[in-house]
């Protein structure tokens, strides 16, 4: 259900949340509401890792041996694991952005926030894993926060999900101005924007590929009829969100223009000449074809006009 300035539910909080769960959502709660600034909720946040990563290593040091584990204990839940409590903050993240609209106080307070993260200064914290043989190893370091790095792509499988549950084949995506649209579109644009500042990778996620009629999520119009029009349409608004604001597209153009075609062991390119110049062909395409509605028509037609100023 949407409010009247277009925010949906935030279904951030879940009836099982522990006191583990709240250390997260109750700081992006507080964000999004304007209760906080991001860089407070980024400060909080990273304090309770950072105690939180030293108070279990201390607890495991002190043993007897130390870091020795019982029979029922897992090193993953016992031993200090930062790396689990950012995935958790990630997970909660996608899940949020999807209720803002773009461009929204919302979306740029939460946006801000990981900005904040990255700019905090590097810091190690404890991290336990297993060696080679099995064994726990209490002693290791990990680095907070490693936005803007490889390493920050596994925080985009948080988002991938999120993109999975919205937009699966024959979802409510299909159905025009449905909440299932408007989440798919305001996923879209804060991945868009997380991975053209550098912090997060999303590129994997990027609706623009599921307008491509080599993609598998591309309906068959034959056999679709309007619902293959209207999913189409649905995943054009979502798409749109990386090719409507300049710096956005100058950077998507950018990366399609670094690869002028498939690699070549002939796998496909996320971004690549090839596809920017199909995805130009499906504007003119969409633009054009009367089985669209007139708002559909436009925005394909106001797309491939941005994208003729690039190349």
């Amino acid at each position: 259900m949407a409010a009247q300035d277009g925010t949906l539910d935030a279904r951030l909080f879940d009836d099982d949340d522990d006191a583990e769960d709240l250390v997260f959502k109750q700081p992006l709660d507080a964000l999004v509401t304007q209760a906080s600034t991001p860089a407070r909720a980024a400060a909080q946040i990273d304090e309770w890792v950072v105690s939180e990563a030293n108070r279990r290593y201390r607890e495991l040091e002190e043993r007897n041996p130390p870091f020795e584990l019982a029979d029922d204990e897992s090193l993953y839940l016992v031993g200090p694991n930062a790396s689990r409590h950012m995935h958790m903050l990630f997970d909660s993240v996608a899940r949020l952005c999807s209720a803002f609209e773009p461009g929204s106080t919302a979306q740029d307070a939460l946006v801000d926030f990981i900005v904040q993260l990255k700019a905090l200064p590097k810091h190690n914290v404890p991290h336990s894993r297993f060696d080679e043989d099995e064994n726990p190893v209490g002693n290791d370091r990990l680095l907070l926060w490693p936005l803007g790095t490889p390493s920050a792509k596994v925080f985009m499988l948080a988002f991938h999900r999120e993109a999975e549950d919205l937009a699966y084949p024959f979802s409510d995506v299909e159905e025009p101005n449905s909440e299932s649209q408007q989440r798919w579109r305001n996923l879209q644009s804060f991945i868009a924007r997380i991975t053209t500042l550098d912090l997060i990778d999303c590129s994997e996620v990027c609706a623009l590929f599921y307008i491509l009629p080599s993609s598998h999520m591309y309906p068959d119009l034959e056999k679709r009829g309007s619902g293959g029009i209207n999913r189409i349409a649905g995943d054009l608004k979502a798409a749109a969100q990386w090719l409507l604001g300049h710096s956005v597209r100058q950077w998507v153009y950018e990366r399609c223009r670094k690869n002028a075609e498939d690699a070549a062991d002939g796998s496909r390119e996320v971004w690549s000449m090839r596809n920017w110049k199909t995805w130009k062909e499906q504007m003119a395409f969409i633009a054009e074809d009367e089985r669209f509605s007139e708002e559909t028509r436009l925005l394909a037609r106001s797309l491939l006009e941005k994208m003729d100023t690039q190349g």
